[in-house]
């Protein structure tokens, strides 16, 4: 539409492609693949006309063409299954249950979104959060029908919270903290509940921590965090915040609807532990310089970038099976606990 010439011929007053076809419906025609117009004339004989909005979206046009070309968003715009087909609608439902974890019955599904362009991130949380809300609430509509209630409980967890859905509200964050905070608010209704995850909660949406019925923290020396998680617990548990600052790693506090009274508890580390501890400054500084090979990281480096591109269809499992995306900021899990 934006290079449309139209015909002025007798009986033509109708968008014109340069082999003389004239266009009845744009819609056939335009979105498809990109159309080649006659060119402008006053001749008498080939008589045309630029259409309405000709030269009007230039700048969306040339915006939109350097997304398309960025191979940074293929996986958003160009996504392709496994073994190099690209996605169609009626893969729909493969998607779903990947996400829900029955492609192998796997309780637990991680996307990673640690390599998402930040122009994008909000939206694909967003999509994300939005496509299991929508499941989890029309699998409950079916199951009233049966005067039934739902049997599939999903979680989502929302590592590293702050990353996406702020206490700010920006407009960069909008749609993924508008589709959060609705899952916050209506999903225990439809058997989908939420576990936000952050190490700055006065970061985080206020709504969301609004519907949380547990909190558990640990330790916080940050005084405007420590302010804030004191607001959220009861009046009479705030006194137990006071050791916020001097917990131990793996201590915790624990408040809400899952224990009969405030506590403090220990709880065991991982096994394995992952792969996130500080390096031991103290002792690797007193060692001679370590001999790095600068061309295996670049190389992976820029295998990386290209494997976060495919996100959507280069699927990796991790060692208890699960299905892992490369994808954008912080982890985005959802687990579901099922009876098959």
């Amino acid at each position: 539409m934006n290079r449309e010439v139209i015909g002025r011929l007798t009986g033509e007053d109708r968008p014109k492609l340069a082999d003389g076809t004239l266009i009845d419906a744009r819609e056939d025609y335009y979105f498809d693949k990109k159309c080649v117009f006659v060119a402008p004339s006053t001749a008498a004989a080939t008589k045309a006309t630029n259409g309405p909005f000709n030269g009007e979206f230039n700048r969306f046009v040339s915006r939109l063409e350097t997304k398309l070309a960025d191979k940074r968003l293929r996986f958003l715009l160009d996504p392709v299954k496994s073994d190099g087909k690209t996605f169609e609608t009626v893969d729909f439902e493969q998607i779903m249950k990947q996400f829900l974890g029955y492609l192998n019955r796997a309780n637990v599904t991680i996307i990673d979104l640690s390599g998402i362009p930040f122009e994008v991130l909000s939206i694909s949380v967003s999509l994300v959060s939005r496509l299991i809300f929508d499941f989890c609430f029309h699998y409950s509509k079916l199951r009233h029908k049966e005067d039934s209630l739902s049997n599939v409980p999903v979680m989502m967890v929302c590592e590293e919270a702050h990353n996406y859905i702020p206490q700010r509200d920006e407009a960069a964050y909008r749609a993924s903290r508008k589709s959060l905070e609705r899952v916050a608010k209506e999903g225990r209704k439809y058997g989908l509940s939420m576990m936000v995850v952050s190490q700055r909660p006065s970061e985080v949406s206020e709504t969301i921590f609004a519907q949380c019925n547990n909190f558990v923290a640990l330790r916080l020396t940050n005084h405007a965090d420590q302010n804030y998680v004191k607001r959220l617990f009861p009046d009479n548990s705030s006194g137990i915040t006071d050791i916020l600052p001097n917990l131990a790693p793996g201590e915790a506090i624990v408040v809400g609807d899952a224990v009969l009274l405030p506590a403090v508890v220990q709880m065991p580390l991982p096994k394995p532990e992952p792969h996130s501890q500080s390096v031991c400054f103290h002792k690797e500084w007193k060692e001679p310089w370590q001999d790095v090979s600068f061309g295996e990281v670049i190389s992976r480096w820029r295998k990386e970038k290209i494997l976060t591109c495919r996100s959507t269809g280069h699927q990796k499992r991790d060692a208890s099976g699960s299905l892992r995306w490369r994808s954008g900021a912080g982890y985005l899990i959802v687990k579901g606990q099922r009876k098959l």
